[in-house]
């Protein structure tokens, strides 16, 4: 611990209540998140690109769905004074993500004629630059969480707030694409072709 900085626990000694979430990657409700500054960012011209092994889980956060968490935990008065959670949102491999982003694409009208193209990052090229650029630094010493196999435990969330509204995962990565500019929600439904959605469950 850091001069002048302190645990929930040591605030709360000092009447100051908080509530720590904890979540997986955000997306959707617009820019600035992993799926459009990487995996998406060349979706027009029919690429994906994802950061890690593609059988590998990562955990998931739909930003509308954790806003809603954020609201239940804010309205409840008598949690402890010091409180963390887990929101579980979706744990996906890279291929399931993929392959929800590539179904959601073609919904709204984004269908490469010969099929969508998938790339990786450049990890090795983010560490170099590193030694020049601070946030490229920052960038690849995260790189293990696209490694290592991970997904968020959201039972103590549920004990506390009760079952909140999940949207299945094919429609949170539809409507996070249409929140990037493309497409609108007049397209066709987002299962189109499909028998069903995943859920996130």
């Amino acid at each position: 611990m850091t001069p002048g900085q302190s645990s929930p626990e040591r605030r709360a000694q000092h009447g100051l209540r908080s509530v720590v979430l904890r979540a997986g990657d955000f997306f959707g409700g617009g820019s600035g998140s992993w799926l459009d500054l990487v995996i998406v960012k060349s979706l027009r011209s029919g690429k994906l690109v994802y950061p890690g092994p593609a059988d590998v889980p990562h955990a998931w956060a739909y930003l509308p769905d954790l806003a809603r968490a954020f609201v239940a935990l804010a309205e409840r008065a008598d949690l402890p004074a010091a409180s963390r959670f887990h929101f579980a949102g979706s744990t996906l491999t890279g291929a399931q993500l993929l392959a929800g982003l590539e179904r959601a694409a073609v919904s709204l009208g984004i269908a490469p004629a010969r099929g969508f193209r998938r790339g990786r990052v450049p990890w090795g090229l983010l560490r170099a630059g590193g030694l020049a650029v601070p946030m490229w630094r920052a960038i690849a010493e995260m790189a293990y969480l696209w490694r290592v196999p991970h997904a968020l435990d959201g039972a103590a969330l549920r004990g506390a707030v009760g079952a909140l509204p999940a949207t299945p995962i094919d429609a949170a990565l539809r409507e996070a694409l249409v929140a990037l500019g493309f497409g609108d929600r007049g397209d066709a439904p987002a299962c189109a072709g499909q028998r069903a959605c995943l859920s996130s469950d």
